[in-house]
């Protein structure tokens, strides 16, 4: 034992404190981005109309064609694929007709960022939903007693970059308050 203080070695100083400003700046770093995403980042969705009048025109004749299709027998009453043939022909051709009647809706359209949006909405429906619908019509026909029923499955392609083209029609009519203008929930 030592009967005097215990003499402990001074800590270095001088020299400079990095890991203590890599932890503030990033600390600050986040606080920063934050804030701007807070108050500054744009909020509106990229998808919205700049004018209501195409969903407000288009809503009414969505919401006539769904209820047509939602008239149609469903599926599970079908006794043959052939009988179910039937009412998905049907739907899809309410379906076609639907998104003819929303394309002469167009002329209500005068904001070119809002036509390429339509154009896009519209490439979706007539490039994957409708071609997939009809396959899936014609699978149903062609079906026999032996044909597997995940064969007779409606089967979604996906054609289109960027995505399910379903999830890019319903988000587009949501996003628009335009509720019955999204997929058919027949098959």
């Amino acid at each position: 034992m030592t009967d005097g203080p215990i003499d402990y070695p001074e800590p270095a100083r001088g020299g400079i404190p990095w890991g203590r400003i890599a932890v503030v700046t990033i600390i600050v770093s986040l606080l920063v981005m934050w804030l701007w995403i807070y108050l500054y980042a744009p909020r509106d969705n990229p998808d919205r109309f700049s004018s209501s009048a195409y969903a407000e025109a288009a809503e009414p004749i969505c919401a006539a064609a769904q209820a047509r299709i939602d008239a149609l027998p469903p599926g599970r009453f079908a006794d043959t694929p052939q009988d179910r043939a039937v009412g998905v022909r049907e739907g899809t051709e309410i379906t076609e007709q639907l998104v003819a009647d929303l394309k002469d809706l167009q002329t209500l359209v005068t904001d070119p960022d809002d036509l390429r949006i339509l154009d896009a909405w519209f490439d979706d429906w007539e490039e994957g939903y409708l071609v997939d619908r009809w396959a899936h019509v014609e699978r149903l026909e062609r079906a026999t007693l032996d044909t597997d029923d995940r064969d007779l499955a409606f089967i979604i392609q996906e054609r289109i970059e960027g995505g399910f083209y379903t999830r890019r029609i319903d988000g587009l009519a949501n996003v628009n308050d335009m509720p019955s203008c999204v997929v058919p929930g027949d098959i």
